[in-house]
């Protein structure tokens, strides 16, 4: 069994605080000019000539400097901290905002405190952070990587076991895949029947807890051992650990395939369940090429019933591109 984790990048806007300050001040101005067509009253005054401008003459600058950044932010938190005050003067009077206003409010006002606590406390990390307001369940995915070290999207955690691709997790919030090797043994029993005679992981899932597991079940976790490098190594053990680490790259190859022809490397869906149907079919079509692939070759099935015997002799030929299922 070979099992690792990888990203999904989701397509939304570049999070800035101040955008995503200026996209809460729009919407709040909405909600007041609708609530105030409600009650049939003068719409409050919510300076929003003057919040255009100053937007406008910061968004132009090609060049941000901290200091103007914070000052931005610091505008942007005063012009949404009025609208939710007239907000719920309004609601008291009456108003009333239909179901997607209602959650795009609940979701501003999550932003609203979580900026107020960055801005007061002069940090940019926060539990939970929004990073769209149309999407609020995404969260921001560090994987260290060079091209891109932060991603935007949901975390799977994936095995292969006999060349079928699973799936063991699938969460928006960034987890440790090393937590979650118990439960993949415990899926690939429930599936088989008996427990893997080795498992190919990379180094963070070789923690000392997930080695003392595998070693009562029986289990090989292959690659090297953990802490510091011997200044002197066995040969035969170095050859034995890059086999193990290029088996394991067939993890990595399917993540590939999955990412480039099949779209995962940009998921342009919106919606939980649409993002999670995506994922999902791309796994199914990654899985279908290997099938393709196992019976791309010559079969001979031979039946006898009732004195009388049949050959039946196929193949099954895949034309098109190598890399598209």
């Amino acid at each position: 069994m070979i099992t690792d984790a990888t990203a999904v990048p989701i397509e939304i806007r570049f999070p800035q605080d101040t955008s995503l300050l200026n996209q809460a001040r729009l919407n709040l101005e909405e909600m007041l000019l609708d609530m105030a067509h409600q009650l049939q009253i003068k719409p409050p005054r919510t300076y929003k000539r003057e919040a255009k401008a100053k937007w406008t003459a910061f968004a132009r600058k090609p060049r941000r400097w901290a200091k103007e950044t914070r000052k931005q932010i610091k505008v942007q938190l005063q012009y949404v901290r009025r609208d939710l005050r007239y907000i719920d003067v309004l609601l008291t009077h009456g108003a009333s905002l239909n179901e997607r206003q209602t959650k795009r409010l609940a979701v501003i006002r999550e932003l609203f405190d979580q900026q107020m606590f960055m801005y007061e406390n002069r940090t940019h990390r926060v539990p939970g952070r929004i990073v769209s307001l149309a999407q609020p369940w995404i969260r921001p995915i560090n994987r260290g990587k060079a091209k891109q070290r932060t991603e935007f999207g949901p975390k799977i955690d994936a095995s292969i076991a006999d060349g079928m691709i699973d799936i063991e997790r699938f969460d928006f919030k960034a987890f440790n895949e090393s937590q979650d090797l118990a439960t993949t043994i415990d899926h690939y029993f429930d599936v088989h029947g008996y427990y893997p005679d080795e498992i190919l992981a990379d180094t963070l899932y070789r923690t000392r807890e997930n080695r003392q597991l595998c070693q009562r079940l029986g289990i090989r976790l292959s690659g090297p051992r953990l802490g510091r490098k011997p200044k002197k190594m066995d040969a035969k053990q170095r050859q034995v650990d890059r086999d193990a680490e290029k088996r394991r790259g067939k993890i990595e190859r399917g993540f590939a395939f999955m990412k480039g022809p099949l779209g995962l490397s940009l998921v342009r869906t919106k919606t939980v369940a649409s993002i999670a149907v995506t994922i999902d079919i791309a796994i199914n079509l990654a899985n279908l090429k290997m099938l393709l692939r196992l019976f791309n070759g010559p079969i001979l099935i031979f039946v006898k019933y009732k004195q009388e015997s049949i050959l039946i002799h196929y193949q099954i030929h895949v034309s098109g591109s190598r890399n598209v299922a």
